[in-house]
């Protein structure tokens, strides 16, 4: 399918990627926090506060007491985002899905390389499992989200630990350092832009190691996934290998290919419809992967 007339115009509005740098991530990351939208124009919900999640910052969302709660991981290639550029997004999931999250504030490549973010993730994901009573939340059936290196993130820690969580879902996730990128690459996410990340967050060997590249792990006994790609994307092939190679491994998974979208849509409700229709999926994918008697 061709690019979406929203993926269009948002590829526009881009324009050409720059060449990345230290010093271009760190300005970047200003730019980001200044486009942040004014807190009156995001959701309201029950109860939103930063925590310390054993040691690591992290937000709590929470629509209502006793909700059922799911880890966050965001996305940036390990490096940009953080808990304000997710936080509209964030609000407008935990709402729309009526779950909780904690959105995990890992520490950042460069300055904080493999396995720095993903041993954060670790430490939030035990806490929140340790502390959802006092929290209001319920975590006995713990779901972890991610998008992009948030979705490598979560890999990375069923990977290191398949109990840690309980359904891992991946939105448009690296999973290979070693893939090749095919040519869908555009201004939401090219090839030399993806190379630049994968080496500030794992440079030379690094990238080899499983809970770096878990498309090259042993898959056997992680748990259950759902993988969302997007068809305009340079990541779209290795999501949907690692897909494969966990149905092959007999990992139950659900894979979903969003037709004429490009990298980043899914936090972006109110530029893409497929994001509102994506998060409508997911949610209702939560609840059908829930056991019995886990709370919906």
């Amino acid at each position: 399918m061709a690019l979406h007339p929203q993926a269009r115009a948002y590829l526009a509005s881009l324009g050409d990627p720059d060449a990345l740098s230290v010093e271009g991530v760190r300005a970047a990351r200003v730019e980001m926090r200044a486009a942040v939208p004014p807190l009156a124009g995001r959701v309201a919900l029950e109860h939103v506060a930063d925590v310390d999640a054993g040691g690591v910052g992290g937000r709590l969302y929470r629509p209502h007491r006793g909700a059922p709660v799911a880890l966050y991981v965001h996305g940036g290639g390990w490096a940009l985002h953080d808990l304000e550029t997710h936080d509209a997004f964030c609000r407008y999931l935990a709402d729309a899905a009526g779950i909780a999250l904690l959105a995990v504030d890992y520490r950042r490549a460069p300055e904080h390389p493999y396995p720095a973010p993903l041993d954060d993730v670790e430490t939030a994901a035990r806490w929140l499992r340790a502390t959802a009573s006092a929290l209001e939340v319920d975590a006995t059936w713990l779901p972890a989200i991610g998008d992009s290196a948030g979705g490598n993130l979560v890999a990375g820690l069923a990977v290191r630990d398949p109990r840690a969580v309980d359904l891992q879902v991946l939105l448009y996730p690296a999973v290979d350092r070693r893939a090749d990128l095919p040519d869908e690459d555009n201004a939401a996410l090219d090839a030399s832009g993806m190379t630049w990340f994968w080496e500030a967050y794992a440079p030379g060997a690094a990238g080899d190691h499983p809970e770096v590249s878990p498309l090259r792990a042993d898959l056997a006994g992680l748990p259950p996934a759902i993988v969302v790609t997007a068809e305009h994307d340079a990541l779209r092939d290795q999501g949907e290998a690692y897909a494969a190679a966990l149905a092959d491994a007999g990992v139950p998974v659900v894979a979903h290919r969003v037709l004429g979208q490009v990298h980043g849509f899914w936090r972006q409700p109110d530029v893409f419809d497929a994001s509102r229709a994506t998060v409508a999926t997911v949610a209702a994918l939560l609840r059908t992967s829930r056991p019995p008697g886990a709370p919906s």
